[in-house]
C-alpha cells in the first residue's frame, strides 16, 4: 500500500517545496524593494552637484504623464520588468532648475535608448530645452539614428552628432490601423455597431475593411496641425528655412539617392546636423566645451540630479491636488495598465472634497475616453468638487477625446495644448455575434425563456431587428445627452455643440476657435487659472501631484502579470495596438458596451 502511495507522497513534497519557494521569493523581492527605497531616500539628501557639472540627459523608455505608487506595482516591476517609463514633469523639472543653476551649463543629451512620446509631449520638453538655452547655455545631443521623434529634440542642440553610418529618418506625420472585417468573415465572427456621430470612427477596425472618408478628414485635419507644430519647432532650434524640412521629409528617398546613400552626410549638409561623429566623439565634444579630459569629466544624470533638490515629502499649506486620469475609462476597481477605473479614480476625487488642506484641483486628463458610465461616474465626482467650494480646471495632454471630454465638461475651465486631440463629441455601442463561429465548430446553441419571445441580447445569435433598433435608440439618447452637456458648459446653443460634435476630433488650436475649451496652454496655465479661482497667491500655495489611485488588491494585479507571463493572448501571434484596443474594446462589450473611446495612441519613436 505504502507503495502505491510513494508517488503521492513524493508529488505533495514537491508542491510543498515549489510553494515555499514561490513565498520566499516573494518576500525576498518585497525586502529588496524596501531595502533599495529606504537607501535612495536616505540618500537622495545627500547629492551634491559640483562646479563646472555637464547635466547627462540620457532618457531611457517612453515619456509618460503620471504613474502609480501602489507597492504592488513596484514589485512586479522588480520581479517582471518592463519598458521603462520617464515621467514627463520629472525631466522638463530637470532642465528648468539646470537653466538657473550656475554649476550647470552645458547639458549632454544622449538619444541612443529613447523611445519618445506623443507630439504633445515632446514639444514640451523640446520648450524646456529652449529655455535651458535661453540662458545662454548650450545643448549637446547625439544619437545613432535619428526618427522624427527623437529629432525634434536633437534639434534644440546647438551641436547635433550622428554616426557616418547612421540616418535622420524624418517622415511627414500619418496615421493608420488594421482593419479585421474580412478576418471576422471568416472566423463567422459578426460585429454590430450602432452610433451617433458621423466622424465617429472607432468602431471602424471591426466593422470596415479600410478607412472612411468621414475618418480621412477628420485625421488629416489634425495630423497637418500636428506636421506645422513640429516644423515651426524645428526650424526654430535649427534655423533652417521655409519648408526646407518638409522638402528633406517629402523627398528622402530621392535626396538619398542623389548623395549615393550617404545619409549621414546628407543630414549635414542640409543642416539637420552639424557633425558626422560616434558616441565617442561626442562624448569629447562635450568634455572640451568644458575645458576637461572626457575621463575626468564631471557629470550627473537627470534622475539623480532631480533627487538632489525635489523632495517627496509633503509640504505643509494649502494645496492644489493634481489629480492624473491618464488612459482609457473603465468600470469597476481594477486597476490595470493604460486604463482608468472609475471606483478608485471617484473614492479619490471624493476624498479630496473632504480634505481642508486642498483648495483646488487640476485634472491633467490624457485619456481617449471609454465606457460611458465610467466617464458619468467621475464627472459627477467632479461636480461635488465645485460644490464643496473647491474649483477644478482641467489640463489636457496629448488626449482629451470623447468620455475625457465628457467628464471635462464638469470643470470651471479647460486648457488644451495646440496638439491636444480633444472633443470627439459621439457615442457608439458593440454588440459581437459569435453564432457564425460557433456553426464553423460545430457547436449548437438554444435554450428558453421564462417568457416566450422574450428579447435576448445574447453574442451566440444574431441580433434581431426589434433589440437593433433599441440598440440604436440608447446610442441616440446618450448622444444627446453628450452634445446636452457640451452645449449647457460651453455656454452655446445645441444646435451649435450638435455641430460641432459629430464625433469629431479636433485639435486644440480648433477646439479653442469653436469655444471648446477655454484656453491654449499646459499645466502652467492650468495653475495659473485655478489659483485665481481659488484666490490663492503664488508662494502660498503648492501643487500636490496624486499617484494613479490604486485599484483592487494585489491578487488581481499578481493574476494580470501571471496571465501575461504566459505568453501573447492574441491569436496568431498577433501584436500590435489596433488589435489590442479591438481586443480591448471587445472585452467591455459583455453582452454590449456602450463607449465615448477615440481609439488613438499618438506615439512618435
Amino acid at each position: 500500500m505504502r507503495r502505491l502511495l510513494l508517488p503521492f507522497i513524493w508529488l505533495g513534497k514537491v508542491l510543498h517545496w515549489l510553494r515555499l519557494t514561490v513565498l520566499n521569493l516573494l518576500t525576498l523581492a518585497i525586502l529588496v524593494f524596501v531595502i533599495a527605497a529606504l537607501v535612495a531616500h536616505l540618500s537622495q539628501h545627500k547629492i551634491q552637484v559640483h562646479n563646472n557639472t555637464v547635466l547627462w540627459v540620457e532618457p531611457q523608455g517612453s515619456l509618460v504623464y503620471s504613474e502609480s505608487n501602489s507597492w504592488e506595482n513596484r514589485v512586479l516591476a522588480q520581479i517582471h520588468p518592463t519598458q521603462e517609463h520617464i515621467l514627463l514633469r520629472h525631466l522638463i523639472a530637470s532642465i528648468d532648475h539646470a537653466a538657473k543653476d550656475p554649476n550647470i551649463r552645458v547639458i549632454a543629451l544622449n538619444l541612443s535608448q529613447f523611445d519618445g512620446g506623443s507630439l504633445t509631449q515632446l514639444l514640451s520638453v523640446a520648450d524646456a530645452l529652449q529655455r535651458f538655452r535661453a540662458q545662454g547655455k548650450l545643448v549637446y545631443a547625439y544619437a545613432p539614428e535619428y526618427s522624427t521623434g527623437n529629432y525634434l529634440l536633437a534639434a534644440q542642440a546647438n551641436e547635433v552628432f550622428l554616426p557616418e553610418l547612421g540616418m535622420a529618418l524624418i517622415t511627414p506625420f500619418s496615421t493608420d490601423s488594421l482593419y479585421f472585417k474580412g478576418l471576422l468573415n471568416k472566423l463567422g465572427v459578426t460585429v454590430s455597431a450602432f452610433r451617433q456621430g458621423k466622424y465617429k470612427s472607432a468602431v471602424e477596425p471591426l466593422t470596415r475593411t479600410d478607412m472612411s472618408p468621414a475618418a480621412q478628414e477628420e485625421n488629416r485635419a489634425w495630423l497637418a496641425t500636428w506636421w506645422q507644430s513640429y516644423e515651426t519647432v524645428v526650424d526654430q532650434g535649427r534655423g533652417l528655412a521655409a519648408n526646407a524640412l518638409q522638402n528633406y521629409a517629402v523627398h528622402l528617398p530621392q535626396l538619398l539617392q542623389k548623395s549615393q546613400g550617404n545619409a549621414a552626410q546628407l543630414a549635414l549638409q542640409e543642416k539637420l546636423i552639424t557633425k558626422i561623429g560616434d558616441a565617442e566623439d561626442f562624448r569629447d565634444a562635450v568634455a572640451k566645451v568644458m575645458g576637461e579630459k572626457s575621463k575626468k569629466l564631471k557629470r550627473i544624470g537627470w534622475q539623480r540630479y532631480y533627487a538632489s533638490f525635489a523632495s517627496d515629502r509633503p509640504e505643509p499649506g494649502p494645496e492644489i491636488a493634481v489629480v492624473p486620469i491618464d488612459g482609457m475609462l473603465v468600470p469597476g476597481n481594477l486597476e490595470q495598465a493604460g486604463g482608468v477605473a472609475a471606483e478608485p479614480t471617484v473614492r479619490q476625487l471624493d476624498h479630496l472634497r473632504h480634505d481642508k488642506e486642498v483648495k483646488a484641483v487640476i485634472l491633467q486628463v490624457n485619456s481617449p475616453g471609454g465606457d460611458v458610465n465610467a466617464a458619468n461616474a467621475i464627472r459627477r465626482a467632479i461636480l461635488r468638487l465645485r460644490q464643496a467650494g473647491k474649483p477644478v480646471v482641467v489640463s489636457m495632454g496629448t488626449l482629451g477625446a470623447s468620455g475625457a471630454y465628457w467628464l471635462s465638461t464638469a470643470a470651471d475651465r479647460i486648457y488644451a495644448e495646440p496638439t491636444t486631440i480633444a472633443a470627439d463629441v459621439g457615442v457608439f455601442v458593440l454588440f459581437p455575434d459569435f453564432s457564425g463561429l460557433l456553426q464553423k465548430l460545430g457547436i449548437g446553441y438554444s435554450g428558453v425563456s421564462s417568457v416566450p419571445h422574450s428579447p435576448s441580447l445574447s453574442p451566440y445569435a444574431p441580433l434581431r431587428k426589434p433589440e437593433q433598433q433599441a440598440l440604436q435608440a440608447v446610442v441616440n439618447h446618450i448622444y444627446a445627452h453628450f452634445v446636452g452637456l457640451v452645449a449647457k458648459s460651453r455656454h452655446m446653443p445645441f444646435a451649435q455643440a450638435e455641430k460641432d460634435a459629430q464625433g469629431r476630433a479636433w485639435s486644440g488650436v480648433d477646439a479653442k476657435r469653436l469655444g471648446l475649451v477655454d484656453g491654449l496652454g499646459g499645466m502652467a496655465e492650468a495653475e495659473q487659472e485655478v489659483a485665481k479661482l481659488a484666490k490663492l497667491r503664488k508662494g502660498h500655495y503648492h501643487l500636490d501631484y496624486l499617484p494613479r489611485p490604486q485599484g483592487a488588491s494585489s491578487i488581481a494585479q499578481l493574476r494580470s502579470w501571471a496571465l501575461a507571463s504566459l505568453g501573447p493572448s492574441l491569436p496568431l501571434g498577433m501584436q500590435g495596438e489596433t488589435l489590442e484596443q479591438a481586443q480591448l474594446l471587445l472585452r467591455y462589450s459583455q453582452p454590449y458596451g456602450i463607449f465615448a473611446y477615440l481609439p488613438i495612441n499618438p506615439k512618435l519613436s
